[in-house]
């Protein structure tokens, strides 16, 4: 890895936006009968949460690759954390199902421009002989993201309430957020 200890912060720190925003999409599989439970709904509606964040997800990456050239890669993942950290809080108080199906495209879109631009910036900031090693460790931590995020969502919803997955996803995305913003 990178003998620069600001780059090395800052890749430990997109590294754990990169697990949360994982993370968060797998968070809500394990949950859906609960959540179909608690909304008084079939499983066919309470899937939207899952889905809902799978295509916002997978739309605004398009954008964020322009975003980050103008503002600055970084610059653009630290606040897609901040937007997840939002999401994540609207969806622990979310009232009805349709508004945490809203909150999840929220979540979905902004998560969405967290590990492309990271892997942009590794290419602009990562000497080319290191940046192998560097691309394995951040996908170990998105990989270790999509484990933990069915773990995550399967035994806090079970011990504490599907809300608190959420206040444990809002957390994470904050604590990335706050250093990387201030280190752009």
């Amino acid at each position: 890895m990178s003998t620069d200890p600001a780059v090395r912060r800052q890749l430990r720190l997109a590294g754990l936006a990169g697990f949360a925003a994982i993370a968060s999409m797998r968070a809500c599989d394990p949950m859906l009968l609960t959540l179909a439970t608690e909304f008084g709904r079939g499983i066919a509606d309470v899937s939207l949460v899952v889905s809902a964040f799978a295509v916002a997800y997978g739309a605004l990456q398009l954008f964020y690759g322009p975003l980050g050239d103008r503002v600055g890669k970084m610059r653009v993942v630290a606040g897609a954390c901040a937007g997840c950290t939002l999401a994540s809080l609207v969806a622990a108080f979310a009232p009805t199902l349709d508004a945490l199906v809203a909150a999840r495209v929220l979540m979905g879109a902004t998560a969405a421009g967290i590990v492309p631009m990271t892997i942009a910036w590794i290419g602009d900031h990562v000497p080319y002989e290191e940046r192998q090693e560097t691309l394995t460790r951040l996908l170990s931590a998105t990989v270790t993201g999509m484990i933990v995020g069915l773990w995550l969502g399967a035994w806090i919803t079970d011990a504490f309430g599907w809300r608190s997955t959420f206040g444990v996803l809002a957390v994470a995305f904050a604590v990335a957020a706050v250093p990387l913003w201030r280190s752009t």
